[in-house]
């Protein structure tokens, strides 16, 4: 018989919470060997989704099995619809028998609502890797700890599809081991650097990928039957996957439509981005837009609807801070953002730029007010014209201008002619689109005034198609407002433009409109140029008496209007027609004359091009080396200002400097450099020089003169 103390001793209790079943005993000897009625193990989870159509990702693929070699964490980022997904997919198909099973959670972060809190794919990992729905604790703490201690030391693979951040990412990260995980994002997600992750940018397809694709959904017959329809419309698509997914989607369902129907729906802007859907909308370009805009804060979006006003290919910090109407260090972070979360392209250089068709989203008419992004235009055109007359001014500070920009220009915006020189070069293609646009939408002051500032990179880049395009605009540009002065002024750089393309006849006729405008107006400085302009023509056309006598009208003009620079332009006009004529020695003062004025003036092209007429001069008048000297400086310094049209000049004359000394090898040299410039700028002035070389026997092979 137990007393009382010896039946508490041996009383097994049971206090607190118990979650299921509860096994009471005495005394145990060995091992205990508890079989649940009923219960079957769970098999390795196999949770990867098949990948959808794969096409022309063999470098990413590369890029993949590299990052593979070792565990962790891999990221692959892009803009919506671009395939990270089905890359991701394809490749872990590929590579899932190395792994003793596969998990996997779309995130819905961009999806259009919430995106999937942490606890909802840790529960579904855990249960999958076999803990009992009552061993799963209530807390995201307690269930990443325990799916760390669940994953450790297992080979497996985890793919978080469509992550929204860093911190939705972090608590379904796996213990330690040899696991490998694989997140996507429309986000770049650098807050996991701190995690060791590894990054790969997806971009479009590329024009071979986008053609793979669309075979792939329509066939390659149909491809084949209209191969240019089918570029067309996969560069309409912007070679996005997904854009290409929903064109050839509606072709696959439709068999009698030719191609060239999918690419005239998409032709036009307004309606391309509603054209790239499937019927069923379940492929939706703009579908896939929407819920990466509506994932930004207001600040951002703000941004991203202004930004997308800018008509031209790309922009840097300065023009962006203009459109949003903000400080330069905001709009860095601002682009950075958007750069982050895929809907900017990050170019070098600080340069961004958006993908055609989130261009087109961007400019959404149901996006914020059209009032706001008429501003943003504005405010864009006049940082353009700005800057643009900051860079005339900068090059050629000398010349006459109009537009009353000129009259308070900013201080030091560029360092030196050769960085003014370059922003003109790179905003080229900008300056010309806001010019266009500034024209279509009733800012026609602005239009030609944006031709006026581009002067100084034309004259010296000689960018011919650029430059008629831009001096044609500006002219019915001024004409819309009404300026007679603006129009002339336009006329009379379109006439040097087909001036240096040797088309003679154009140029007089828009130089003799100019002289009417220009005496209409009252303008006797544009008279000047009108003058000048017609004067070339006669030299050119073998008139150099009738040259002279337009010079002169011309100098007479500048002389009333107390200008040494243009006095010294027509002295240097002059001094070339009196060579042609064979008046050496008038020649070589009045040129001597107008080279002083431009070297005091510090007008370094003017300089390079009057020592090319000086050199020229100096080899009719019989003085070769005094030529030469004067060619070989004229080349040095148009080739340290970056006018390669005039530094070929120069070469084309020494070339004529070294026949007239016998020297042949040296001939040949300073023609093929002439050649290469000339051919380079689409210049009439290379077919003499190449036919002047095709008379030059053939240079054997391994020749040191070939």
């Amino acid at each position: 018989m137990q007393s009382p103390d010896e039946r508490d001793r041996w009383t097994n209790e049971l206090t607190g919470r118990i979650a299921g079943s509860s096994v009471q005993a005495g005394s145990i000897t060995g091992g205990v060997h508890i079989t649940a009625p009923g219960a079957t193990p769970l098999p390795a989870p196999a949770q990867l989704p098949l990948p959808g159509l794969f096409a022309n990702r063999l470098n990413e693929l590369e890029e993949l099995e590299a990052l593979a070699e070792n565990a962790g964490l891999v990221v692959i980022t892009g803009p919506g619809g671009v395939g990270k997904t089905t890359l991701a997919l394809h490749w872990l198909h590929r590579i899932k028998d190395g792994y003793e099973g596969q998990l996997f959670v779309d995130l819905r972060g961009f999806s259009g609502t919430e995106p999937l809190p942490p606890d909802e794919p840790l529960e579904r990992f855990l249960r999958a890797l076999g803990a009992s729905p009552e061993g799963v604790p209530p807390g995201v703490d307690e269930q990443s700890a325990l799916f760390r201690s669940m994953t450790t030391g297992r080979r497996l693979i985890l793919m978080l599809d469509n992550a929204v951040s860093a911190a939705q990412v972090r608590p379904l990260l796996p213990g330690a081991g040899p696991s490998l995980v694989v997140v996507t994002s429309r986000h770049r997600l650098t807050g996991l650097v701190v995690n060791g992750a590894r990054f790969l940018d997806v971009d479009p397809l590329g024009v071979p990928g986008a053609l793979e694709l669309l075979g792939h959904l329509i066939g390659a017959d149909r491809i084949d039957a209209e191969s240019d329809h089918a570029r067309s419309l996969v560069t309409l698509c912007g070679t996005l996957p997904l854009a290409v997914c929903a064109s050839g989607a509606r072709l696959a369902a439709r068999r009698r439509w030719p191609i060239a129907r999918a690419v005239a729906e998409l032709g036009d802007e307004a309606r391309r981005l509603a054209a790239l859907r499937t019927g069923e909308g379940d492929i939706s370009v703009s579908a896939v837009f929407n819920t990466s805009y509506q994932a930004l804060d207001e600040e951002h979006a703000a941004a991203y609807r202004l930004l997308g006003v800018h008509p031209g290919s790309d922009f840097g910090v300065a023009a962006a801070a203009a459109l949003i109407g903000t400080g330069e260090d905001r709009a860095a972070d601002l682009l950075h953002g958007l750069a982050d979360a895929n809907l900017l392209l990050e170019g070098p250089g600080d340069r961004y730029g958006f993908h055609d068709l989130v261009r087109l989203h961007a400019r959404d008419a149901s996006f914020g007010n059209i009032s706001d992004r008429e501003a943003a235009f504005a405010r864009l055109a006049d940082w353009c014209l700005t800057a643009a007359v900051a860079a005339d001014l900068t090059l050629m500070p000398g010349r006459w201008h109009l537009g009353d920009r000129y009259a308070d220009p900013p201080d030091e915006l560029f360092t030196s002619r050769a960085a003014a020189l370059e922003w003109l070069e790179q905003e080229r293609p900008n300056l010309a689109a806001v010019a266009q646009k500034a024209h279509e939408t009733g800012l026609h002051a602005m239009a030609w005034q944006l031709a006026e500032a581009m002067w100084p990179l034309f004259l010296q880049r000689k960018h011919y198609p650029s430059w008629i395009r831009m001096y044609e605009l500006g002219a019915a540009a001024a004409a819309s407002c009404g300026d007679l002065k603006a129009e002339a002024r336009m006329l009379e750089g379109l006439g040097i433009a087909h001036l240096n393309l040797q088309d003679f006849r154009t140029a007089n006729g828009l130089y003799e409109s100019a002289l009417t405008l220009e005496r209409q107006s009252g303008h006797r400085l544009g008279e000047g140029s009108a003058l000048e302009g017609l004067g070339v023509v006669a030299l050119a056309t073998g008139a150099p008496s009738r040259a002279v006598e337009l010079f002169a009208q011309a100098r007479d003009v500048h002389v009333d209007q107390g200008r040494p620079r243009g006095i010294a332009l027509m002295d240097r006009h002059i001094g070339e027609a009196l060579s042609a004529v064979d008046r050496h020695a008038e020649a070589e003062v009045t040129l001597t004359g107008a080279l002083e004025i431009f070297r005091r003036l510090d007008e370094p092209y003017h300089v390079a091009r009057t020592l090319t007429c000086l050199g020229q001069a100096r080899l009719r008048a019989g003085h070769p080396d005094e030529a030469a000297a004067a060619l070989h400086e004229a080349r040095d310094i148009a080739r340290e200002m970056d006018a390669p049209h005039v530094a070929a000049g120069a070469l084309h004359e020494l070339a004529r400097v070294a026949a007239h000394q016998g020297d042949p090898a040296a001939e040949r040299l300073f023609l093929e450099q002439a050649l290469a410039i000339y051919t380079e700028l689409g210049s009439p002035q290379a077919s003499p020089v190449r036919e002047r070389l095709s008379e030059f026997p053939a240079v054997p092979p391994g020749d040191p003169a070939s």
